[in-house]
């Protein structure tokens, strides 16, 4: 199996896909406390986040069986994609400290990396779409399998964890393949 690709760069996150994860229409003007909770969301995240992707060849056994699922070819790689637990970490702290603006700016802030991530992920594999366990037609628990998958190529950039439901924690992580 070729090793996994690592990269820890922060995506660019568009202007566009922060406002989608704001739940703001494309055209609303971003001003006063608006402006102020998004501009303070990018700087904290470009100052404290730790935002990485895994790029992974699916192991040939997983290849098949993804591929029998999915009724086709099969997916090649598996990408990782996590904001970091940093983020996770600030939006409680700032949900605690009775800041929920400031929280749901960083969250959707979070939400937009992980998505910036995976696209790049997407595009370095050379496919036009991923899958994610949790989309409709393949159970969330597989995550499991995924990450076990991915962790036995060698050690992760940062935590990640599955929980008894499938979810990842950090909440703000993806597994995918394409």
């Amino acid at each position: 199996m070729s090793p996994p690709r690592i990269h820890l760069a922060h995506p660019v996150v568009s202007e566009r896909s922060y406002r989608r994860f704001l739940r703001l229409p494309a055209r609303r003007r971003l001003d006063g406390a608006l402006a102020e909770n998004a501009t303070w969301a990018r700087e904290w995240f470009a100052a404290y986040g730790r935002p990485w992707r895994v790029i992974l060849p699916l192991p040939g056994d997983l290849a098949v069986r993804l591929a029998e699922r999915f009724g086709g070819p099969g997916p090649l790689v598996l990408i990782a994609a996590s904001a970091g637990a940093e983020a996770e970490t600030e939006a409680a702290v700032r949900w605690a400290e009775g800041e929920p603006d400031r929280y749901f700016f960083l969250e959707s802030y979070a939400s937009a990396v992980v998505e910036a991530l995976l696209d790049a992920g997407r595009k370095e594999a050379g496919s036009a779409h991923f899958l994610c366990p949790g989309y409709p037609g393949w159970p969330i628990e597989d995550n499991h399998l995924l990450l076990e998958a991915l962790q036995s190529a060698g050690p992760l950039p940062g935590p990640l964890t599955v929980l008894s439901s499938g979810m990842l924690k950090p909440k703000k992580s993806q597994l995918a393949v394409c």
